[in-house]
């Protein structure tokens, strides 16, 4: 979907504004590579106005100059101009001829400060393990979302119908909400949809999930729900579905959920129970569908009491309801979380 993409940084993200006049345009993209190293193509090309699609961009440079790019996030402000960096992986001899070290020269100072504040993104071995088994098993991704679910796990043996039901219920009135690990899931965005929610935003730090189920209203995002700028309170509600057992650890499950309280007021947090405490095909579609066929790198998999003990901990100040729903393929717990108004100002 075309949007402002200039307006949509500057409201939600907390950006520097360097002192560089580096061109005329609204929006620049900084191209660079695994090693840093960095590319000046086209100015027709890297140029744009206030209103883009980042994923048709990106779908663009990739076929124009056999790009492979992984990543995209905002970096700063170049005075008035927005800077969004696209990564890619190491590059072609295509792009090796049009990278100019002259040009590169006069972003000097730019690249500089990326480097100095950027070099930590994707580059973690579970971050940089989530986007490789996108990358290499996309085809598997695609097979499950238009075959399995399709013919084999459809959308009445997963009870969509009424899991969006509850979804209808425990999404309050509001005007903005982001999926922060959509994935191929769209399920918060039809509801989100329903009750006319201005602005919609589907998060994955894996880029081929985004281009698997895209829809017209939705904004999409490639941040890194740990290391990002989002903006305090930027979300009426913030949604993690299924998000929970692809941490590390209890630590990264902890910074998960501070991140999610920080940007929004309210959270709803959808996570299927472990599969080793239940029997039967629950725990075979997690053997063998997940982990050995899509190969889902998740392994922090809650029980129930662990669930509930966390996000009692980790939100004694606010109100938390409690929902369960089963389907074909387990158990899920679900959290809604709403800060009470005297908590809003700390």
């Amino acid at each position: 979907m075309k949007y402002n993409t200039y307006r949509f940084y500057k409201d939600k993200y907390n950006m520097k504004t360097l002192p560089l006049k580096l061109t005329d345009s609204k929006i620049m993209f900084l191209i660079y590579d695994e090693k840093y190293n960095y590319y000046y193509l086209d100015h027709t090309i890297t140029k744009e106005n206030v209103k883009i699609d980042i994923l048709d961009k990106i779908k663009e440079l990739n076929e124009l100059y056999h790009l492979k790019i992984t990543n995209f996030y905002p970096v700063c402000y170049c005075e008035e101009t927005l800077v969004i960096a696209f990564k890619t992986e190491i590059s072609t001899n295509v792009v090796d001829k049009i990278n100019s070290s002259e040009i590169t020269n006069k972003y000097q100072s730019l690249i500089a400060y990326h480097k100095h504040n950027y070099s930590t993104l994707f580059v973690s071995a579970n971050v940089k393990k989530e986007i490789s088994m996108s990358q290499k098993y996309i085809n598997r991704y695609r097979f499950h979302e238009r075959i399995l679910k399709r013919y084999i796990f459809t959308k009445e043996r997963r009870r969509k119908h009424e899991f969006h039901d509850l979804l209808y219920q425990l999404l309050p009135i509001g005007n903005s909400v982001i999926d922060v690990s959509c994935g191929d899931s769209s399920d918060i965005f039809v509801i989100a949809t329903k009750k006319r929610y201005k602005t919609i935003v589907g998060n994955d730090i894996c880029l081929n999930y985004l281009n698997l189920d895209r829809r017209k209203n939705i904004i999409y995002t490639n941040d890194d729900v740990e290391l990002n700028r989002i903006k305090k309170g930027s979300y009426d509600v913030s949604f993690c579905k299924n998000t929970l057992h692809h941490m590390n650890n209890i630590t990264n499950i902890n910074n998960m959920l501070d991140f999610l309280d920080t940007i929004s007021n309210t959270i709803i947090i959808v996570e299927i129970m472990s599969p080793k405490e239940y029997k039967g095909l629950p725990r075979f579609l997690n053997k063998y569908l997940y982990t050995k066929f899509l190969k889902d790198v998740g392994s922090c998999y809650l029980n129930e009491e662990q669930f509930t003990s966390l996000i009692n901990n980790k939100f004694k100040k606010n109100c938390i309801e409690y929902y369960t729903f089963t389907n074909i393929l387990g158990t899920y717990k679900i959290a809604k979380i709403k800060k009470r108004e005297n908590n809003h100002e700390n």
